[in-house]
């Protein structure tokens, strides 16, 4: 039985160079300089992702910050902030912010139960919202 082989690009491109070394070097540096650019592409894009979830962990402590001190809920400020993380980050911003919700009130239900945490292990008892905040939200 005949074996077929699997034509890609890669093979294509090797079969149209064939023995030509001028071809086969142009060909392997086309092929790196894609490889670089779809790396280069990933860290971004890795980067973007982080600067993302850095901003909402910041409105996040900028929201408990103002609510300490007595802001008014829902100020201009906080909903122009939000439009912003909204404008940028898209329905994520608004799922992120569920998620770490979600996550506050199982620590929560977790502290009243009784039963240790991880948060709770590893902060203390003496933790603040500030320090809660920045441990449940871990930058990727």
């Amino acid at each position: 039985m005949e074996r077929c082989q699997k034509v890609t690009f890669y093979n294509l491109i090797e079969g149209l160079v064939g023995g030509d070394e001028y071809a086969e070097s142009m060909f392997k540096w086309l092929r790196n300089a894609v490889i670089e650019r779809e790396l280069t592409e990933i860290l971004d894009r890795h980067q973007q992702v982080r600067r993302d979830a850095n901003d909402i962990r910041d409105y996040l402590l900028w929201v408990l910050e103002e609510d300490r001190n007595g802001g008014e809920k829902f100020s201009d400020a906080a909903l122009n902030r939000a439009a912003e993380l909204n404008e940028q980050v898209g329905a994520g911003a608004l799922y992120w912010m569920t998620d770490i919700a979600a996550q506050m009130v199982v620590l929560a239900e977790a502290s009243l139960r009784g039963f240790p945490t991880n948060v709770s292990l590893e902060l203390g008892t003496p933790a603040t919202a500030e320090e809660i905040v920045k441990k449940v939200v871990q930058l990727p």
